[in-house]
C-alpha cells in the first residue's frame, strides 16, 4: 500500500510562522477543520476570498487518506509539511490568510491536542465507580463535571457524598446535568431520577449547578442574553458556538442534548468516557470476571447483572486537563454560570505537565455544527482502514456511517470488525438498522460481533486503530443524533502502551460475542422489511 508521507518532502514553515506558535496552532488547526470539508468562510472575517485556492488542495481524498496515515489529525508543521501537493507558495498563502482569523475560533471548532499526557482505561462499574471516587477524594482545588444523567441511587449517591466532602474541604464544585432526562429514571422507577434531591444537597454545601435540558434560549431571549455575556466579557469564540445552536433548532424543530461525559480535577487530572453516573453504569457489584484475563491487574469480564451495563472511561494525567477545562468554561458561560478565569494560577496551576507519553487529541462538537469532526473522523478510520480496525459502539444509526461503510471494498473491509449490542438493546431501532445496511460491508468482509451473547448491554463507545497505534474513546454514538443536534465529546489518544490495554479489553469482549457468519442474518432487500421504514421515520428523533 502506498505510503503517503514517504512519498513527499517537507516543505519549509513560512518565515511568519517561524517564531510565532500561536500562527503555528493556527495553521494546523485550519487544516485539520477544511480537510473534514468545514468551511470558515462563513464563520470568520477574511476567509472569503483567499478559501477558493486552498480548498483544492485540502478537501480531496489524498490530503484525507494521508491525514488518516498520520492517526487520523494533523498534530505538527512536520506533519503539515507532507501534505501531499503542498508547495511552499501555497503554505506561505495559508499562513496570511490564516493570520488574519480568529484564533478562539478556529480552537473551538478544531480538534486540540496536547502530548506528554498519562492515560489509564477503565471499564465496567466498580473499576470507574471506585476511580471516580478516588480523585473526587483527592481534590484539593476545584471539580469541573459535565455529565447527562445522575441518578438518585446507589452508585449516584456515593459520588454525591464525596462531592460534599469535597465541598467541605473548600474544593470549589461546578456541575452540569441534564436534570429533565435524568428525571425520566430508568427500570420503570422515577425515584432514581430525582437528581434535584442530590443537587439540592449539592448546593447547600457550595456546590454551583446548571441543568443543560435549557441549552436554546428563544430568538429575543438570545439576542438579550448575547448582549449582556458580551458586555461582561465572553468572547465571539463562545458566543458564536451558540448562535449555531440556535440556528440548529430554529432551522429543524429538535431538542438539542448535552451528551458529553467528562470531570476536570484542579487542572491536572481529567476523566472522560461515555458512562453516565449511576447504576447502570457506575454500578458496585462485583462483576463476573474472567480467569486470567486482566488490565493493570483490574480484571476484565461482564456484569453481573441484566440492568447493569458495560461501559467505560479514560482517566488522564496531564494538559487535556486545560483542553477540557475551555469545553466546560464556554458551556458553562452560556447557560448563565458564574465567570471565572481559566488562565488564572487557580485553574492552571504552574506544574510540570509531563505525566507520560501518550498525545491525545481532543474533538468536541455542537448541535448546528458546520461540519462535524468527530463524526468525520469515524467515517474516515473505515474509508482507510489500512490494518486492523475495531470499533465498538451500542448505537449504529447513522445512515452516512452504513453509506460509507457500504463503499469500502474488500481490500479494506477485511481489516474492519465492528461490535454492538444487536439484540440487548436500549434503542428502537439499532437492530433494524444494523440488519437493514450491514449485507453489502458483511460480504465484503467486514467483521460483525453481536455482543448480546453475554446478555448484557454494552454502552461503551471505543476504537481501536492498529496501524496508527491509536484509539478513540468518548460519548460520540454512531446514530443522527449525535452527529447533527447534540454535544458530543471525543478523546483520540496515540500511543502504543494503551493502545495495547485497549486492544486488550476489545478482544476479550469479541471473546464472548457471538460473531456473525451468515449473511442471511442481514436484510439483502432492506425495502422488503417493515423495520427499515420505522427505522428511517424515527433516526432523527431516538
Amino acid at each position: 500500500m502506498t505510503n503517503l508521507h514517504n512519498n513527499h518532502r517537507l516543505t519549509s514553515i513560512p518565515a511568519a510562522a517561524e517564531q510565532d506558535g500561536q500562527l503555528q496552532q493556527d495553521l494546523i488547526d485550519y487544516v485539520n477543520y477544511h480537510i473534514s470539508g468545514g468551511s470558515l468562510a462563513s464563520l470568520t472575517e477574511g476567509a472569503e476570498e483567499a478559501e477558493p485556492a486552498l480548498t483544492p488542495l485540502l478537501q480531496n481524498d489524498t490530503a484525507r487518506a494521508y491525514r488518516q496515515e498520520c492517526g487520523g489529525v494533523i498534530t505538527d508543521m512536520k506533519q503539515l509539511g507532507k501534505l501531499p501537493g503542498i508547495s511552499q507558495e501555497w503554505l506561505n498563502q495559508l499562513a496570511d490568510t490564516v493570520a488574519g482569523l480568529d484564533s478562539g475560533k478556529l480552537r473551538a471548532l478544531a480538534p486540540q491536542t496536547t502530548r506528554h499526557n498519562r492515560v489509564d482505561p477503565y471499564v465496567n462499574g466498580p473499576q470507574c465507580l471506585d476511580m471516580l471516587l478516588g480523585e473526587i477524594g483527592k481534590a484539593e482545588r476545584y471539580i469541573h463535571l459535565s455529565v447527562m444523567l445522575f441518578f438518585n441511587d446507589h452508585s449516584g449517591n456515593l459520588i454525591a457524598s464525596e462531592l460534599l466532602h469535597a465541598l467541605e474541604r473548600g474544593v470549589e464544585v461546578r456541575i452540569m446535568v441534564n436534570y429533565t432526562v435524568t428525571a425520566l429514571g430508568y427500570g420503570q422507577n422515577l425515584e432514581v431520577g430525582q437528581f434535584s434531591k442530590i443537587a439540592g444537597r449539592l448546593e447547600q454545601a457550595g456546590a454551583r449547578l446548571l441543568d443543560t435540558f435549557h441549552s436554546y434560549y428563544g430568538a429575543e431571549e438570545w439576542a438579550a442574553k448575547r448582549k449582556v455575556l458580551k458586555s461582561q466579557g465572553v468572547p465571539e469564540s463562545i458566543l458564536f458556538l451558540q448562535d449555531k445552536v440556535q440556528e440548529d433548532v430554529e432551522v429543524t424543530g429538535l431538542n438539542v442534548i448535552d451528551h458529553r461525559k467528562f470531570m476536570i480535577i484542579d487542572g491536572i487530572t481529567s476523566v472522560i468516557g461515555s458512562l453516565n453516573i449511576g447504576d447502570q453504569y457506575t454500578f458496585a457489584t462485583p462483576i463476573q470476571e474472567a480467569p486470567d484475563q486482566q488490565v493493570e491487574g483490574r480484571p476484565l469480564g461482564i456484569p453481573a447483572k441484566e440492568e447493569e451495563w458495560h461501559d467505560g472511561c479514560f482517566r488522564i494525567q496531564g494538559a487535556v486537563a486545560q483542553s477540557l477545562n475551555a469545553v466546560f468554561h464556554s458551556r458553562w458561560l452560556l447557560l448563565g454560570g458564574d465567570h471565572f478565569d481559566l488562565a488564572s494560577p487557580f485553574y492552571r496551576p504552574a506544574v510540570d505537565y509531563a505525566f507520560g507519553e501518550e498525545e491525545c487529541t481532543l474533538f468536541a462538537s455542537f448541535p448546528g455544527n458546520p461540519v462535524n469532526l468527530i463524526q468525520q473522523y469515524i467515517l474516515d478510520v473505515i474509508t482507510y482502514a489500512a490494518d486492523e480496525t475495531l470499533i465498538v459502539n451500542p448505537y449504529l444509526i447513522d445512515q452516512a456511517f452504513w453509506d460509507r461503510l457500504g463503499e469500502v471494498g474488500p481490500e479494506r473491509a477485511c481489516h474492519l470488525t465492528i461490535c454492538n449490542p444487536l439484540l440487548v438493546n436500549d434503542h428502537p431501532t439499532n437492530r433494524a438498522a444494523v440488519r437493514s445496511n450491514m449485507y453489502v460491508p458483511f460480504c465484503n468482509g467486514v467483521s460483525f460481533y453481536d455482543y448480546s451473547a453475554t446478555e448484557r448491554f454494552s454502552h461503551w463507545k471505543i476504537i481501536y486503530d492498529h496501524r496508527a497505534q491509536a484509539v478513540f474513546h468518548g460519548s460520540y454514538n454512531i446514530n443522527e443524533r449525535s452527529a447533527c443536534h447534540d454535544y458530543e465529546l471525543g478523546l483520540l489518544v496515540k500511543g502504543r502502551s494503551l493502545a495495547e490495554k485497549v486492544k486488550h479489553m476489545i478482544d476479550y469482549d469479541l471473546s464472548v460475542s457471538r460473531k456473525i457468519t451468515d449473511k442471511h442474518e442481514f436484510f439483502k432487500h432492506p425495502w422488503l422489511h417493515p423495520s427499515t421504514y420505522l427505522n428511517k421515520a424515527t433516526q432523527n428523533y431516538t
